[in-house]
């Protein structure tokens, strides 16, 4: 196609006008190429004008240019100072060490995953339970104050099932916690992720009780915590980023109006594009700046100013990225082995959380009536909960959104499950995708600037203490400050795997 275009060039008239003439010579070149005289083609035109036009040259440069700009885009030849798959090791070895804790009460988690074992996961010890409770009252002693007293800075709501006592703390599996408690309290039958739950939420409304000390005999007291960081990521993925028009007023709007006070009409109605960057600054507003008059949410305060740790003595307590070892650890103490083993979650935990999340897009947020039409397409809304979806680990991040626009018109909830599940089918030997969410958060963070990342880590300077989590992990406060991110964005919505070249 190139030396087509070389020849179109070399052999334009003496003026732009004499088109036909250059058509003529042009057809006539390509009948010489195929009959294999290429040389005499190449040759001949050249030799025939040897006095060229100022436009001529002209436009012969243009074409390298483009043939050279289009020969570098269809390559994508990147430019970087390092290997781009070396980028992609190094992201996902910091990844693997942002999943794993230890349960030694006097060291902060290992930055290394553990050694590979053929032995299959066991249930959380008694023994790896007590070791957490002691370095909670350890911490608590250390500390002075009304917070040693016992007076939390936050409201919280404990359920109350028969001689269980749960703390309903957000973003740390609570909503799997309260199917096992509605399960047990109404004496349910079959395996517990079987059931179809709707709005647990508003069915367990009668078991919380506020600010209250549970009775201290026979009673066991339960608890989820996570690690700081990834627990403020993962409220804003949940409640600013995947849509919901109900959360964006809410919670978006207050965002919009501190970190954007010059955004646009549109931008200060729907605040439906607060940027993680936008929304750390906010969360730092209001709680380093008590008189701002801003409304703390229980999705963002930190962890230790919830459920009264220094007040009430905790027997469980779990951590989120040891879910399914602490959860079946708590249930065999208190002898429930029976409602949940690891194949059951292992085999339906991701699919029932992903198919609840289309199911409600669906339901509502698709729904013409739906206020957020004001703000995003359609189109928009399922690619965003698509993304939702993968930065969870559900779905591989090379799951392609599987819609072209001309089809999201008619597509049915039965359609969209469907291709879901043969996603996430595909996706079971991407191994990498249980990396997805630490790799979307380091992106997340990347936005953030230093000062910034360093005002977390004193407002998360208790949760650090209570619960051995390192304030200064890598992917946060990576070394020398630099963020080497891959090229996939799993925060724009219409990037995919197929247009980069790290697979």
């Amino acid at each position: 196609m190139s030396i087509l275009i070389f020849f179109l060039i070399i052999h334009k008239g003496r003026t732009l006008f004499s088109l036909k003439r250059s058509f003529n010579i042009y057809f006539k070149h390509i009948k010489m190429i195929c009959a294999g005289d290429i040389f005499h083609a190449m040759l001949a035109p050249i030799l025939r004008r040897l006095r060229w036009r100022r436009m001529s040259l002209w436009l012969l440069a243009m074409a390298i240019v483009g043939c050279l700009g289009f020969l570098i885009f269809t390559n994508q030849v990147p430019v970087l100072d390092e290997d781009p798959l070396s980028l992609k090791t190094k992201l996902k070895e910091a990844a693997k060490a942002f999943s794993w804790g230890s349960d030694d009460d006097h060291q902060p988690p290992s930055l290394q995953p553990p050694p590979q074992s053929p032995q299959p996961r066991q249930p959380t010890s008694l023994q790896a339970f007590q070791n957490r409770s002691q370095r909670v009252r350890d911490a608590c002693s250390a500390k002075s104050g009304s917070a040693a007293q016992g007076q939390p800075p936050f409201p919280y709501h404990s359920l109350y099932v028969r001689s269980m006592s749960f703390c309903a703390l957000p973003k740390t599996g609570t909503t799997f916690w309260k199917w096992i408690l509605y399960y047990v309290d109404k004496n349910m039958t079959g395996p517990l992720l079987s059931h179809d739950y709707g709005d647990i939420h508003k069915l367990t409304r009668y078991m919380e009780k506020a600010d209250r000390l549970p009775p201290s005999d026979g009673f066991k007291n339960i608890v989820f915590v996570r690690e700081p960081y990834a627990r403020l990521f993962s409220a804003y993925v949940d409640k600013l980023f995947t849509p919901r028009w109900e959360n964006w007023q809410r919670l978006a709007q207050p965002a919009m109006a501190y970190a954007r006070p010059g955004a646009s009409f549109i931008n200060r109605r729907c605040s439906h594009n607060v940027t993680f960057s936008e929304f750390v600054r906010f969360f730092i507003h209001g709680e380093m700046d008590r008189d701002a008059r801003v409304k703390r949410n229980e999705h963002f305060v930190p962890i230790s100013h919830q459920c009264n740790f220094c007040g009430i003595g905790y027997d469980f307590i779990g951590r989120q990225e040891r879910f399914a070892e602490d959860t079946l650890g708590i249930l065999r103490q208190l002898n429930r082995s029976d409602i949940l083993t690891f194949s059951a979650l292992d085999e339906h935990y991701e699919v029932y959380f992903m198919d609840a999340l289309i199911k409600y897009h669906f339901e509502h947020e698709l729904k013409k009536i739906s206020a957020t039409f004001r703000c995003m397409s359609a189109e928009q809304i399922l690619r965003r909960m698509w993304k939702a979806v993968q930065i969870r680990g559900t779905l591989s991040a090379e799951e392609f959104f599987p819609l072209a626009r001309s089809d999201i018109q008619g597509m049915t909830l039965e359609g969209f499950l469907l291709m879901a599940h043969l996603a996430y089918n595909r996706s079971a030997s991407d191994k990498d995708r249980q990396h997805n969410t630490a790799q979307a958060l380091f992106e997340a963070y990347s936005t953030v600037p230093l000062h910034d990342r360093q005002l977390l880590r004193q407002i998360f300077d208790d949760d650090f203490k209570l619960f051995g989590y390192e304030p200064n992990h890598p992917l946060v406060f990576p070394p020398e400050d630099e963020f080497d991110l891959p090229y996939y964005r799993y925060f724009d919505i219409y990037d995919s795997f197929l247009y980069t070249s790290i697979v």
